[in-house]
């Protein structure tokens, strides 16, 4: 592997950053909005107070009753 200088690593970081953050921001927002049921499915999202980023979701009332009732059955 060649050793490339520091001005050459510092461009590739910067080109890579924002290919990545275009990407995130820019093209995946066009893509959602271009799909009528992905449209859909991130509007019922944001109506309904759900955080898609979370890996799992406490604050969803659905959620916290399927927990009282696990803890119910399991108590018994």
């Amino acid at each position: 592997m060649t050793e490339q200088s520091f001005p050459i690593r510092l461009r590739n970081f910067a080109l890579a950053t924002g290919v990545a953050l275009a990407f995130v921001y820019l093209f995946l927002p066009m893509l959602t909005n271009s799909f009528g049921i992905l449209h859909r499915m991130s509007v019922y999202l944001d109506n309904n107070g759900i955080d898609p980023t979370r890996y799992y979701y406490t604050d969803v009332e659905q959620v916290k009753e399927a927990e009282n009732y696990l803890r119910i059955a399991l108590e018994k």
